[in-house]
């Protein structure tokens, strides 16, 4: 079996060569390649003709690091202090189906900027910079006369970054973005803190919460230092809520909330096993508030599906801008302003290099989720942020002496089956399997078919599933473990 410096350099090779081949359909335009378009299936992403508006809203993006519904006061998780943003839930929208398009921090943000799933623009390996010849929607803002602006994390690269007009790092008050901004402009600010990422130290509030009265999820065991693990990752994003309060009333107080677009999301999921890197609800599935005085209704609640490859395009229409073909995400302005709006039939995820190459594949429907695991012969693995966590290694340790459920014991084994098959509505945990069961075979064939209509439109380097089993398959129809691939 390759190394870990043997399959990132397979990686690397593969999405080059992915990469030169969308940079030979680019034309140059001032000194940025941009890319030929290229529209996911026509069901998922309709164009959308923004309205022209003579008044743009100023954009704010809020954005954890690592972090999972439920783990805001609003989502339910009532141990959590996170003040703030529960308001801003209260006085704007909160989504309940909100899913990244990949579990790994700079792939996922890649999609945000540029409303593309990471393995069509190149950015699917964990640090890839963004390539210079994608036109993000920062770059669309600035040609509308916006002011783009970011504190702290974007993981995208430093070509990325020296084309914001504004760039604070950690040290840097958030004042200093408002005295640069010039007077008039409509803005672009995204704040992106590095809470609840690891590693965690005692200290991040006061008081900090107690180990006792954390929830642990089924999927960990209910041992001190799992809990211990997640009381630090609650300070964390409570420290995130207390910035994100900081930052809004500077802009209140400077007069700059009036006509603003805000969303509170997360890169992905929560940096505990199963959870962070998978394609499991806990590493895909995450929190997200619109606010918008005037134009969102207070305390409204979605279950609509979203993908982070939809900001961008709602960013756009809200600015007045036009969606470029390649964007493959929708515009979700309409269901912010109350208006018809068509709701995703299925939200898509992928992971791919993190530290190990473990690509997959995911549609997810409203009741179902397929996941296509392309190293079938290969176990679950952490990413190392997680390997050193006192979780893991609980984790271990309940393992060596029996102690785990039959579903966390899964974590351990060496292997595991290509399809993976999740009745939500029943098995919301998605511990039950059911991809050899008869009564599931219509709803099975449905999300290959899905997910293989998709892997084609978005030009997915990984070999697509067919659409139903066959003898070159990589997967039996019902989700048997073939020879390595």
């Amino acid at each position: 079996m390759p190394g870990r410096r043997e399959t990132h350099i397979l990686v690397s090779v593969m999405q080059a060569s992915f990469a030169r081949r969308w940079f030979l359909a680019g034309s140059a335009a001032g000194g940025v390649a941009l890319a030929a378009g290229l529209g996911e299936a026509a069901a998922q992403a309709p164009r959308v003709q923004a309205t022209s508006t003579s008044s743009p809203p100023n954009l704010v993006l809020l954005i954890s690091d690592d972090h999972s519904v439920p783990d805001l006061g609003c989502y339910g998780n009532t141990h959590i202090r996170t003040p703030r943003l529960d308001q801003l839930a209260r006085e704007g929208m909160r989504f309940t189906n909100a899913f990244v398009a990949s579990p790994q921090c700079s792939p996922n943000r890649s999609a945000i900027f540029t409303g593309c799933t990471p393995h069509t623009i190149s950015t699917s390996r964990l640090h890839t910079p963004m390539p210079p010849w994608e036109t993000t929607v920062l770059d669309l803002l600035r040609g509308r006369g916006y002011y783009t602006g970011i504190f702290r994390k974007h993981h995208q690269g430093e070509d990325f970054q020296r084309k914001l007009d504004f760039y604070g790092d950690a040290k840097a008050p958030f004042t200093a973005f408002t005295n640069a901004l010039p007077a008039g402009r409509p803005f672009f600010l995204q704040f992106g803190s590095t809470d609840p990422h690891r590693p965690y130290s005692p200290g991040a509030v006061t008081p900090p919460h107690d180990p006792a009265k954390v929830t642990v999820p089924a999927y960990l065991p209910d041992d001190p230092d799992v809990r211990k693990d997640l009381a630090l990752y609650y300070d964390e994003i409570s420290r995130f809520d207390t910035e994100c309060g900081e930052l809004l009333d500077l802009l209140r107080s400077r007069g700059l909330l009036e006509n603003t677009l805000v969303i509170m999301t997360a890169d992905n999921g929560l940096p505990f096993p199963r959870a962070k890197g998978t394609l499991y609800d806990p590493g895909l599935h995450v929190p997200m508030i619109a606010w918008w005085p005037g134009k969102i209704a207070q305390g409204a609640v979605r279950e609509d599906l979203l993908n982070h490859v939809d900001l961008a395009p709602t960013w756009l229409a809200a600015a007045g801008i036009e969606q470029p073909a390649k964007m493959q995400g929708r515009s979700f302005l309409p269901l912010l302003r109350g208006e018809a709006y068509e709701a995703r039939a299925a939200v898509y995820g992928e992971r791919n290099w993190h530290d190990t190459y473990d690509p997959m594949r995911s549609v997810r429907t409203a009741q179902f989720k397929l996941i296509f695991n392309a190293r079938p012969e290969l176990g679950y693995r952490p990413s190392w942020d997680l390997e050193d966590s006192l979780s893991w290694a609980a984790i271990k340790r309940w393992g060596r002496r029996g102690g785990l459920t039959q579903q966390q014991t899964r974590l351990l084994e060496t292997s595991r089956p290509a399809l993976e098959f999740y009745d939500l509505h029943k098995d919301p945990a998605e511990f039950d399997n059911v991809i050899d069961r008869p009564e599931y075979e219509v709803e099975v064939l449905r999300h290959r078919a899905l997910l293989s209509d998709w892997m084609h439109a978005t030009y997915d380097y990984l070999p697509p599933l067919s659409r139903q089993a066959n003898p070159g398959d990589p997967t039996t129809a019902r989700g048997l473990v073939p020879p390595a691939l």
